[in-house]
Order: C-alpha cells, then structure tokens, then sequence
C-alpha cells in the first residue's frame, strides 16, 4: 500500500501546487504554467489508475480505501484551489443603472472611457473576481484588478479575446488569454510564455472616483452590474488571512529582503504609466491633499479632490493649461477661466474640449518599486 499512498501524496501535492508554487519564490512561472495544463489529467489518472487495479483483484483490498480517498481530495483540490477558479473572471456583464446599484459614497468606482462607450466599475465588487471583461464598441476590454498589490489596469484584449487569472508571482496577479493561455505579467503588461510570447498588452486609460465624486460630477454611466452580496468582505479561501496580510508588511510571494524599505509595503503611490513619460510616482495622499499636481515638464497635472488620483494633459494650442481645483471640486484653468469636472468634461469657458486622460496606477509602494526598479519617488 505504500506505493499508493505515496501516489495519493503526488496528487495532493498537484492538487495545491497552483498555490505554494505562487507564493514561493524559487518555483519559476514556467512550472505555474504547465502545471495549468497537466494538473488534471495527472491527478485523474493516479485515481482512476488505483481504482482499476483495486476492481482488477480478486478481491478488492479495503486497504485501497484509505489512499482512494486522498486522491480523490487531490482532485477536489486540482478544481478548487487554483486561481482561475478561486478569482473567476465576469465575461461581458449587464449592465445598470446607478440608481439600482447598492452604492455608497465612499466606494471607489473605476470609469473606463473608449470606443465611444463608457462603463463604471465598482471596486468591491471587482476585487472578487479580479478580470472583468467587458465590450466597449467593436472593442473588447479586460478591466484587471490585483488585490495583492492593487493595483487596477484595463486593457485593450480586442485581438486575443477576454482574459482570467492565470496565476500569481511576486506578489503580483498573472493574466492570461482564454484561447492561447498565454501568461502575462499584469504589472509590466508583457508575456511570460505561451504561444503568443513575447507580447505586451496596451493599458486602456481609465479614472478612480469615488461614488460621492462621480455622482457630483454630473455625467454618470452604466455600471457593471452588481448586487450588495457581491459586496462581501473579501477573503482568501483561509478566513481571516487576507485581513492579517493588509495589517502587516508581508506580500506573499515577495520576500520582504527585497522590499524598498524607504516607505512602507503598502504606501498607495500614483505612478505614471503614460507611454513616453518617465516611471515617476507621487504619495497618493500628498496629491489628495494637494488637489493639482502641475508638472508643466512632462505636460500633465495630477487632480484629486480627496478621493481617487487622476491625470490630464496640460498641453494645448497655445499655453499651457494653468489647472487648479476650486471649492466645488471642479477643474479650472487659471489663464483663460473655462472648468471641467472631476472627470475632465467640459463645464464652461472657451476650452470646450474634455481633458485628454494621462494613463496612471495607484497601487502600493512595494509593487510600483518592484516592477519599476528605476522610478523615483517625487514630492508633491
């Protein structure tokens, strides 16, 4: 019986190796990748291979019982404990309007504005299933969420169709596409492997509001739909670890040797992801405080009137827009007067143009550094 419960340990040891592989550092994303592929024909064939030779005696050996069962735990956990399962991506939702959503004020909504349509993401709900892919015109766009390293990245996935969790390393979500499984790193949105490597997929601007700021704004769309269950506080499958993680400095799968000690772990930061502008980051709660952050250099402002951090261009036809945030949060430019919403549309004046987003992250210090090894950090 030896053998077969050294077979039934194999199983278990593939049942949950999406997870300790993750989350230990030496295990290369190569093995994460095949073990997608090959889990469940390993795990089937140990349990249905022992069935076999038990029903092939004479008599079949009660002893078998106890090593069929843990084979048949490792397939539970094969289906169950992977992160495409635990996180399961939302294809092409309905959608709502805001009036029918359980929304509070100080819920942080994502907006994303492309292709002629616009869609608003509650963040609650998002963070349970990490990917929502949604159709924007003839455009398909996979909103991702790492909760790890929170850091929220939408992208244009017209060409290779909608994404899911594929897994996780260095403390950092791993998305890959539903025809191909080709791995991608969500934080450097490159390919890892796969048939489509190398490859790098195109961050879609979006906005973080919240639902005070939004709903003050004047222009809100259709949300994705969601219910106050969806709402629930999130968790890992072991109750009460997600909660310990947040309130310590540990990032699992990110040893903390090599943490960027300068600010703590989980410092928010907002960092430009802007294609030709420097990898520079701000504290998230200096530019709150702030309002504008004018970087007349690279032709951007950072505006936050206390809730998300967002980026507009300043450059125009003729100077540069002078940005400031008034006392009924909204966007004025100093030089010719003409006001914008938090959102970068029009109110009044002669610039009747919206604000042309800048691509940003907000996410914590320890991620932005650890994919970004040359940003700086620059004071407000």
């Amino acid at each position: 019986m030896l053998a077969f419960y050294l077979l039934a340990i194999v199983s278990l040891l593939v049942g949950t190796a999406a997870i300790y592989m993750a989350l230990i550092e030496p295990f290369p994303v190569s093995w994460l990748y095949w073990h997608y592929f090959i889990r469940k024909p390993i795990v089937w064939t140990i349990l249905a291979g022992t069935l076999a030779w038990g029903l092939l005696q004479p008599q079949f050996p009660l002893a078998l019982i106890g090593p069929l069962m843990l084979m048949a735990l490792g397939v539970v956990l094969t289906y169950r404990m992977h992160q495409s399962v635990v996180f399961h991506a939302i294809d092409f939702p309905a959608e709502a309007d805001a009036e029918d959503l359980p929304l509070r004020d100080e819920m942080e909504i994502a907006v994303v504005d492309y292709g002629g349509v616009t869609r608003a993401y509650a963040l609650d709900h998002l963070i349970h299933h990490h990917i929502i892919n949604d159709r924007f015109g003839d455009s398909i766009v996979a909103v991702t969420y790492c909760a790890m390293c929170r850091s929220i990245i939408p992208f244009d996935v017209t060409e290779i169709g909608p994404l899911f969790v594929g897994s996780y390393k260095n403390a950092n979500m791993i998305v890959a596409d539903r025809k191909t499984k080709t791995f991608f790193q969500q934080a450097t949105f490159k390919s890892v492997i796969g048939k489509l490597h190398p490859m790098e997929l195109t961050m879609v601007p979006y906005q973080i509001l919240t639902w005070g700021e939004l709903k003050a704004s004047g222009h809100v769309p259709k949300f994705c739909r969601f219910t106050t269950r969806d709402l629930r506080p999130f968790e890992l499958p072991v109750h009460g670890l997600w909660t310990r993680i947040m309130s310590s400095e540990v990032t699992p799968g990110f040893a903390r040797v090599r943490h960027d000690t300068s600010l703590p772990a989980r410092t928010h930061v907002v960092g430009l992801r802007e294609p030709g502008l420097p990898p520079i980051a701000f504290k998230r709660d200096d530019v709150r405080t702030k309002g504008v952050v004018l970087l007349p250099e690279l032709g951007i402002a950072l505006v936050s009137a206390g809730g998300g951090v967002n980026g507009f261009s300043i450059r125009s036809d003729k100077a540069p827009l002078d940005l400031e945030l008034t006392a009924d949060n909204t966007i004025r430019d100093k030089t010719s007067g003409s006001t914008w919403n938090l959102r970068g549309i029009p109110i009044a004046g002669e610039l009747a143009e919206s604000l042309r987003p800048i691509r940003v992250s907000d996410e914590y210090w320890f991620s932005w550094k650890l994919f970004h090894p040359k940003a700086t950090l620059e004071t407000a």
